[in-house]
């Protein structure tokens, strides 16, 4: 079975890849990293800060990755996703949607309408697990943040125990989504379980306009792990 696994280079998708090679629903090889890549930074549906990173991404993990430009317009991006699967041989897909009904049921649509399989591993589960599951195992730093509680300090920060928990103050006073899946903040993965190498980051850029900010990875090197 190829499985497409629809990602951004953030903490979910990379989580939900491990997931269904951990539970043996796919082996790596029959793997392909799938990026859509908006023209516009407003996106509805896709991510959209540091989506350079990818082709790292899959350098550490040795996975082949298709980008996919789409145009970042509500719903017509989604139809040109759908485009560009029609054209790749998988019969599944795989992406890290937790509760987001929005992202869930058109890539639900997408799948019913080109007969894949849909895996959702992280789908219905408790955020706060998910987030402790991250800070356990991977190496994930907070790279956008976009909402009422979440100020500067929090761009470059790793997704780590003491993040967590200043997380869920931020979600108790202001209602911010615990996984950022509504856009609240945004996440890149720099080394994970499965990464043969790790990114490190030698220089990230941040810029803050108003309530929102972005920190953009400028400089980087791959460093080996000892993966023995």
């Amino acid at each position: 079975m190829n499985v497409g696994v629809l990602t951004s280079g953030g903490k979910d998708s990379i989580l939900a890849l491990h997931k269904i090679l951990e539970n043996n629903f796919v082996s790596k090889e029959e793997l392909v990293l799938v990026g859509a890549f908006p023209m516009n930074p407003e996106s509805f549906m896709f991510h959209t800060v540091n989506l350079h990173m990818l082709d790292e991404i899959a350098k550490c993990l040795d996975i082949p990755l298709l980008k996919v430009k789409v145009s970042g317009e509500e719903e017509k991006e989604v139809f040109e996703l759908e485009k560009a699967l029609m054209d790749l041989d998988v019969d599944a897909l795989c992406i890290g949607a937790i509760a987001s009904r929005y992202q869930f049921k058109r890539i639900e649509s997408i799948c019913k309408r080109g007969n894949f399989k849909l895996f959702a591993p992280l789908w219905g589960e408790d955020p706060e697990k998910i987030l402790k599951e991250v800070a356990s195992d991977f190496e994930a730093i907070i790279v956008s943040v976009s909402a009422m509680g979440l100020d500067e300090s929090f761009l470059g920060r790793r997704i780590d125990l003491e993040c967590i928990e200043e997380l869920k103050r931020v979600n108790r006073r202001y209602g911010v989504n615990l996984a950022g899946e509504g856009g609240e903040y945004e996440t890149l993965v720099i080394d994970a379980p499965l990464f043969r190498k790790r990114i490190s980051i030698k220089k990230l850029e941040k810029s803050w306009r108003e309530s929102s900010g972005i920190a953009i990875v400028r400089e980087y090197e791959l460093e080996d792990k000892d993966i023995s």
